[in-house]
């Protein structure tokens, strides 16, 4: 009897040496414990004249309209509610963190099934009254609050600094955006991307290509370097465009929310964030 009771004191032992590092271990930092609710379901246009006309659309077939809100529709089935930290520098490929050492990520897969991030679709045309094809119209990004263009809001916490808006227009080359200016405080940044052996820097990201995963720079931009500013007598254009659209032509927009882990601003500082997301566009006619 005492024999068996020391067995059981012994487990109870181990027991708790579990518990306290599985309690441990909850305290994690960037690849492990992100899981965010995020709203990504509203999209806008307006154009820079009265006869041209940006339009959007659920579905691509019908439906479409300026001026007015549409839907975002996903089309993964990832829970927008539990978000966990991935890395990309395409959209075409994401990879995540399956084995951590000693709170180091250092082991990563592709990601199958579109799991762990947001991806949505909307459409958008150009028209313009007496049009008949030709033509082409720049597309921008709008911030103007008054048609929404609050592009993305944090509702608590510091969600935005480490998570990414990704857009593709017809499948081409991928446009991604850092979606705050400001970082986390130091103490609550962490490095711990771990590739072959090498800590990477803040400012790299994964990338596979035939099936290795390697490192890349962070191909995040500021949205202000695709967004137009619009005031009662000027108009002030970024650099760059989004993309130029041919009028008439219907273009497929495809909308990636996800959380960096490479980036040091994802750690626990930013569980349990929520967030929202209200895309505008806004589109001015090429001379």
């Amino acid at each position: 009897m005492k024999r068996f009771n020391r067995i059981f004191q012994m487990w109870g032992i181990l027991a708790s040496m579990l518990a306290i590092v599985l309690a441990v271990s909850a305290a994690t930092y960037a690849w492990f414990s992100t899981n965010q609710n995020v709203a990504t379901d509203k999209a806008s246009a307006r154009s820079g004249t009265d006869s041209l006309e940006l339009q959007i659309s659920q579905t691509g077939s019908g439906g479409f309209q300026g001026t007015d809100e549409t839907a975002i529709v996903q089309v993964n089935a990832a829970s927008a509610t539990q978000l966990m930290p991935v890395s990309t520098a395409d959209l075409n490929t994401f990879v995540y963190n399956s084995v951590s050492v000693n709170n180091m990520a250092s082991s990563f897969q592709v990601v199958e099934g579109e799991n762990y991030y947001y991806h949505g679709r909307i459409y958008l045309r150009a028209v313009m009254e007496g049009n008949e094809g030709g033509g082409r119209m720049a597309l921008y990004l709008d911030q103007d609050s008054s048609v929404g263009g609050n592009l993305a809001q944090a509702e608590a916490g510091q969600l935005l600094n480490a998570a990414r808006l990704g857009l593709t227009f017809d499948g081409g080359s991928p446009v991604i955006f850092s979606l705050s200016d400001t970082q986390n405080a130091q103490e609550d940044q962490i490095r711990n991307t771990v590739l072959d052996g090498v800590l990477l820097e803040g400012n790299q990201v994964l990338k596979t290509s035939g099936g290795t995963i390697t490192a890349a720079d962070d191909p995040a931009i500021p949205m202000a370097d695709r967004t137009i500013i619009v005031n009662d007598t000027t108009v002030t254009l970024p650099e760059k465009p989004l993309m130029y659209m041919t009028l008439g032509q219907i273009y497929t927009v495809d909308i990636y929310f996800y959380i960096e882990g490479c980036d040091p601003d994802c750690s626990d500082s930013i569980s349990y964030d929520e967030a929202d997301l209200h895309l505008a566009f806004y589109g001015i006619l090429e001379e």
